[in-house]
């Protein structure tokens, strides 16, 4: 009788590990998956790093041929009627951009009627993998103008363009 109490209890313990064990496993496969999802990104993190260390000089020639672009994408822009932009701008944008900057620059601005805009100044903002956020400054004899230009490096196209307010200049006179 003894002894079939002291087999019960052993197998009742055995029992409990074994369950703590299952239980254990369980977690441990949750923690091993997160941790190989974690890797995967990690490895493809350190190749893109890898690239971009390792190719410097295509990065320069791919920031350089994309600030021409932008260059001549705001002249476009500053010097030609809105009404044009259809024609003149789809090898530089899609169609969204072109509407918006239709329907912003059209009822208010005529740029051809003001003056020839130069653009000047074409500077790197930012900088995040394929994407580069351009600060551009067009200026005429009447005016300058800023942009905030955003271009995609990879299909060599602007995808995001805002005209920005130049403050500092004309302050004092009213």
């Amino acid at each position: 009788m003894r002894v079939n109490r002291i087999m019960i209890f052993v197998s009742v313990i055995l029992f409990g590990i074994l369950l703590v064990q299952i239980n254990q496993t369980n977690q441990l496969k949750k923690q091993y998956m997160t941790k190989q999802a974690d890797y995967k990104k990690q490895q493809v993190n350190y190749q893109t790093k890898q690239t971009v260390v390792s190719q410097p000089n295509l990065q320069k020639i791919n920031l350089s041929s994309s600030q021409t672009r932008v260059r001549q994408f705001i002249d476009l822009v500053q010097n030609n009627k809105a009404t044009d932009y259809v024609h003149l701008l789809p090898d530089y944008t899609n169609t969204t951009i072109i509407n918006k900057l239709t329907n912003t620059l059209a009822p208010s601005v005529q740029n051809v009627t003001l003056a020839h805009y130069d653009v000047p100044v074409v500077a790197i903002s930012k900088q995040w993998q394929d994407k580069v956020d351009y600060l551009v400054i067009a200026k005429s004899d009447v005016q300058s103008v800023a942009w905030r230009v955003t271009y995609d490096v990879t299909n060599q196209k602007v995808t995001d363009v805002a005209r920005l307010p130049l403050k500092g200049v004309f302050d004092n006179e009213k």
